[in-house]
């Protein structure tokens, strides 16, 4: 059985490219360092946190509540908690990182401006 390199805690079902990897590199398919296999969870998870990033870049909050909702359920379905964090580099060149814990009761925000 193989374990889902994201979770580490169920089996690894799910193919996915690596969400490392940035696609505008020449990237070999065919070898397996560029391929993780995950739970169905995990596969959604890692989409859903894709997206919330983007939602943030384009300052779009739509997407982020949209993500956020999403990830949300999947914390109160599976009884895991996901976390997701951020960290941005601000016109003044200090850094704004923040942080949220999706648990399945509530959001709990952090943030260290």
């Amino acid at each position: 059985m193989v374990i889902c390199v994201y979770c580490g805690e169920e089996e690894g079902t799910q193919r996915i490219g690596d969400p490392n990897l940035d696609m505008g590199e020449k990237i070999d398919w065919q070898d397996n360092k560029n391929w993780w296999m995950v739970c169905k969870d995990c596969k959604e998870v890692i989409f859903l946190q894709r997206m919330n990033s983007i939602g943030v870049i384009a300052e779009n909050e739509s997407i982020i509540n949209d993500t956020n909702e999403k990830l949300m359920a999947i914390a109160e379905r599976t009884g895991k908690p996901i976390m997701m964090a951020s960290i941005q580099k601000k016109k003044d060149g200090k850094y704004n990182v923040s942080s949220v814990e999706f648990t399945g009761e509530k959001i709990i925000p952090q943030e260290n401006n």
